[in-house]
């Protein structure tokens, strides 16, 4: 395989990418895909990236199977709610869909996962990364720059379904809906055009994650907390509640909690009225 390196200037570079501080700016724009963002019907460049298993693997143009690709952080919340269910979909596609996890830029840097600056700091976060999940299948390794992250418009947990000619056939802008994911690889192994080709879906996957925000947040190190609270209070308000159902699934303590919150906020408004009617 041959590197094929990018001959336009990165988007961000340096400080701009690896950021030290999440802030609003940043939440408001994972919120969506960019306009510039590669879709559905764009192939991909040739990447070629290491792997944890000391080899590489060629992201990008032509290829012998489909490829499902995740990009996601130790760091990042929405990574560990979607690991479990893309796991079950390896277990059920693996041997006919390459799954690779692209290790990127830390979701949320802490004191004990701070953003990479070189190329072994990067390998050994992704390290951390299979480990704590038990990830089974490739885990490939951007580089500090984030050049294919950047390329795929720096989502903190997209997913990308590459058919065997490099093109896109299908989008998330969060990889926790599995749905539209298994719906799009039983398509591309049929030879046939997902019914969906970009999954838009926020309410549902940014919920589930909210039981895993408090574990991520301790698991990163002090700063993403801090960080958290002053960047998106309310994410780190349900992440709070979601500890007093710690002995529910993770998805489920995330529902609850948002759920508690909302009957939290509606008590307080009906309150207020009944104080000042």
């Amino acid at each position: 395989m041959q590197t094929i390196e990018r001959t336009d200037p990165l988007p961000e570079s340096g400080d701009a990418y690896r950021y030290d501080v999440f802030t609003p700016k940043l939440l408001f724009r994972d919120l969506r895909f960019g306009s510039d963002a590669p879709a559905p019907g764009d192939s991909l460049p040739a990447y070629e990236l290491p792997t944890l298993d000391g080899s590489s693997i060629q992201i990008g143009g032509r290829r012998e199977r489909p490829l499902l690709l995740v990009t996601g952080s130790i760091t990042c919340p929405m990574t560990a709610s979607a690991l479990p269910v893309i796991d079950a979909l390896h277990a059920e596609f693996g041997d006919r869909v390459d799954f690779v996890l692209l290790n990127v830029r830390e979701a949320h840097p802490g004191a004990h996962f701070p953003q990479s600056a070189t190329d072994e700091e990067k390998l050994s976060h992704a390290r951390s990364l299979r480990e704590r999940y038990h990830v089974p299948f490739t885990v490939a390794v951007d580089t500090p720059d984030g050049d294919l992250h950047q390329h795929l418009d720096g989502k903190p947990n997209a997913a990308f379904l590459l058919d065997t000619t490099g093109e896109i056939v299908f989008r998330a802008h969060w990889a926790r809906d599995d749905r539209l994911i298994r719906e799009a690889l039983q398509s591309v192994l049929t030879g046939t055009a997902p019914e969906k080709s970009q999954s838009r879906a926020m309410l549902g996957p940014v919920a589930m994650a909210m039981g895993s925000v408090d574990e991520v947040m301790r698991t990163a190190g002090p700063g993403a907390r801090r960080d958290l609270w002053l960047s998106a209070s309310p994410m780190a308000t349900v992440g709070l509640l979601a500890r007093l159902f710690r002995f529910n699934r993770s998805d489920h303590r995330g529902i609850a909690a948002v759920v508690a919150l909302g009957v939290l906020m509606t008590a307080g408004v009906a309150l207020l009225v009944s104080l000042f009617l």
